[in-house]
């Protein structure tokens, strides 16, 4: 239906172990991400660009369970 959209799909994780660790696990959420779109919905691959973010764009501090549970997320964003 919109054959020229595309989108970002971001990972991020808590604060929680090493930040080079985080960044590494945020890339592969993103990347499963991607693969599951392309796998389950036929959304063509190039149009999804998989971008790992760590710990460093969190959604509240990550002081509680609760807290780290919500910053640990797969956000799809749109582009331009």
């Amino acid at each position: 239906k919109y054959p020229n959209l595309k989108f970002e799909i971001a990972g991020h994780t808590d604060a929680d172990g090493a930040t080079s660790n985080n960044l590494a696990l945020s890339q592969r959420r993103s990347e499963s991400v991607k693969q599951y779109l392309v796998d389950n919905f036929g959304i063509l691959a190039a149009h999804l660009n998989p971008q790992g973010y760590g710990e460093s764009m969190p959604l509240v501090p990550n002081t509680t369970r609760s807290n780290k549970a919500q910053n640990r997320r797969v956000e799809l964003k749109v582009v331009e």
